[in-house]
């Protein structure tokens, strides 16, 4: 089993590693599409490995064998595993699962917030205007600060105040509309979240959430260049950008997310193409990560198959042998 459980944690390293350069070279709607999935798959399989070697380790000792009727003495000399790594892996463990619970946390009171946030919204008709785009639910606060953003949730709403749309002409307010509307409609708070808990699981995984939230963004982008300009959309993410910045507030506008020269760089550049072997390199790691994980359940559950079976052997002998 050792040599599986090497091989599944090397190939979830690698997946963290290859995620971000994944992020950049793919489509960003199959970068997400793959990423998100890849990284669950990643973090889930990393703390099966961790709590298959710390079992195995636990189910050596005595008295743990004698709750689950095996034998510690076959189970030690099928599976030797040298304390130093059986520690490491219980302590990995262990410290996944404070991150995914802190990371749980974190992500539960960002939605309540948000579900204040909005439910404060709707009594308020003298100020907000509700309106839809593309079927999907608009609400215009009236705020001089420039922000728009998708909420997530079954309620899902695009929101937008009076001093971003105030700031842009009407193509400009086309651009930003299209661009939440993307948001809206692939529901991408949910990839993004489901992105941060993974990461929170096993925190290699992080610089790939970023790269999801940014590839979400350019997703957005690249939806909104199919019903504007490519350059106007360029320059009306620019021209968010500056505004945000010139306002003192953070760029918490989902039109001006992520890295901004970027993502300009990008709608100034041909649509990104899938290129088969980015694809393919996405898809052997997730393949390797599936099969490393099991061949270790498989080998786990044949040790302890084994060292069951001797030990009922024993037990047959020892009344023949009095």
């Amino acid at each position: 089993m050792d040599a599986a459980v090497i091989a599944t944690l090397l190939a979830c390293v690698a997946l963290a590693v290859a995620g971000p350069p994944l992020a950049d070279r793919l489509p960003p709607a199959t970068a997400v599409r793959l990423l998100v999935p890849g990284a669950v798959l990643g973090a889930v399989a990393t703390v099966f490995v961790l709590a298959t070697v710390t079992f195995t380790w636990l189910g050596q000792l005595g008295e743990v064998a004698e709750v689950g009727a095996w034998s510690p003495q076959v189970l030690r000399l099928l599976d030797p595993i040298p304390v130093p790594a059986a520690i490491t892996a219980g302590a990995l463990l262990v410290l996944a699962t404070l991150w995914a619970a802190i990371s749980g946390v974190r992500i539960a009171r960002a939605l309540v917030a948000v579900r204040r946030a909005d439910r404060d919204l709707t009594p308020r008709a003298s100020h907000d205007v509700t309106q839809t785009y593309g079927g999907s639910p608009v609400v215009v606060v009236d705020s001089e600060t420039i922000e728009a953003f998708t909420t997530p949730g079954p309620r899902a709403r695009i929101v937008v105040t009076t001093g971003i749309l105030k700031a842009l002409d009407a193509e400009g307010r086309q651009v930003l509309l299209a661009h939440e509307w993307s948001h809206h409609r692939h529901h991408h708070p949910w990839w993004i979240l489901t992105a941060d808990l993974a990461a929170g699981l096993n925190p290699l995984l992080r610089p790939t959430a970023v790269a999801v939230r940014q590839a979400t963004e350019r997703w957005a982008d690249e939806d909104a260049a199919l019903r504007c300009e490519r350059r106007y959309v360029a320059a009306t993410i620019a021209r968010v950008a500056l505004l945000s910045m010139e306002s003192r507030r953070p760029a918490a506008a989902a039109a001006a997310g992520g890295l901004v020269p970027a993502r300009v760089q990008a709608l100034l550049r041909p649509p990104p193409r899938l290129r088969v072997r980015h694809l393919a390199t996405a898809l052997t790691l997730v393949l390797a990560v599936v099969v490393g994980s099991l061949t270790v359940w498989h080998d786990g559950e044949c040790l302890f198959e084994q060292a069951a079976q001797a030990s009922d052997a024993v037990q047959v002998a020892s009344p023949a042998a009095r």
